[in-house]
């Protein structure tokens, strides 16, 4: 048995998100509602086995430099540990990312993880009793990654493909959307429970909220994102489909020869959810994962420390670390993109 302390580096005060401390009120409850009873969540960072930074997108600053300045952080570095689902990471903490990419997954520094903000809330729950009517869909917005766009342009007489970005656009703007805000979220989870097969594909992250939903309501994820780790201990090839991002074109052969397998798969898909990433399984699996990582903690001493330090070498995070310099950039607070 291992005690995890949870907390967030989010600031107090009116600077503070609505939304900051979102994914640590969701691991706490989880811990609440841990149905393994192996592992427990305690008040005492000294006393604690390892402790757990759960951070919103966005709430503890660019690069979790907020983590890294805690004093609970400063103070015991050795059993620290991240969870953060935002989309673009710099992994200077070991710990589970939603979206780490694979040429940054490092088993010494990371585990792939989940959205726990994925949860059979309003409309969104599963029922058996709904069969799907159409071989496979993709609602969301077509901007978010090159990939989407060529998506967008499958033809296929089952199929459901609708680019939700203008509307979504209309919507900031003030202006009269072809579909009304309140249908918008109804409308996408129609599309994910009327196909045997949902798409997948990568936004500005390697991961998607989709993916997790679409387990969730027992439907068939088809992942496509060359650089998505998953996340370790589902037998994902039992009930998901990788496609190459340069394959896109083959999707609508590849589910028609696949439609007979897909209530199997859909099946499975809802019972890897309910056992590793539900409301009752996501603290147990965090902590195990921060515990296979604790085992290798030998292999982030000395030079290696320092690995994460390479990726600021990149065209992106070395623009990004400059504007936060410079004083551009706002840091705000925000749940990854599900669309």
């Amino acid at each position: 048995m291992a005690t995890a302390y949870l907390l967030s580096a989010a600031p107090d005060g009116p600077e503070r998100h609505p939304k900051a401390l979102l994914d640590l009120e969701q691991m706490r409850a989880s811990a609440r509602a841990d149905r393994f009873h192996r592992h427990r969540a305690i008040e005492d960072p000294e006393a604690a086995d390892l402790i757990l930074f759960v951070e919103t997108a966005g709430a503890a600053g660019h690069y979790f430099h907020r983590v890294r300045g805690h004093p609970v952080y400063r103070g015991f570095r050795s059993k620290c540990y991240l969870f953060a689902a935002t989309d673009k990471v710099v992994p200077f903490l070991p710990g589970v990312y939603a979206s780490i990419e694979r040429r940054w997954y490092w088993p010494a520094w990371t585990r792939s993880g989940h959205y726990l903000g994925v949860r059979e809330t309003g409309g969104l729950r599963y029922d058996p009793r709904r069969p799907p009517s159409r071989l496979f869909s993709f609602v969301g917005a077509a901007n978010a990654h090159p990939v989407r766009r060529r998506i967008m342009q499958l033809r296929h007489p089952d199929a459901v493909l609708i680019d939700s970005h203008a509307e979504s656009l209309a919507i900031e703007r003030g202006e009269r959307a072809p579909v009304p805000p309140e249908d918008l979220h109804g409308r996408y989870v129609r599309s994910i429970e009327d196909c045997a097969f949902v798409l997948c594909p990568r936004g500005g992250g390697t991961s998607t909220f989709r993916l997790f939903e679409t387990m969730m309501l027992g439907r068939v994820p088809v992942i496509v994102s060359d650089q998505w780790v998953p996340p370790e201990g589902p037998d994902w090839e039992s009930f998901s489909l990788r496609v190459e991002e340069g394959a896109v074109d083959t999707i609508p052969a590849l589910l028609e020869a696949r439609a007979a397998d897909a209530r199997a798969m859909g099946e499975a898909a809802r019972a890897a959810w309910l056992d590793w990433f539900s409301a009752d399984a996501s603290f147990h699996r965090t902590v195990e994962w921060c515990l296979d990582l604790a085992r290798w903690a030998p292999a982030r001493t000395g030079p290696r420390r320092f690995a994460p330090f390479l990726q600021m070498l990149r065209p992106y995070h070395a623009a990004r670390s400059v504007a936060k310099r410079l004083g551009h950039g706002r840091e705000r607070a925000s749940t990854p993109g599900r669309r």
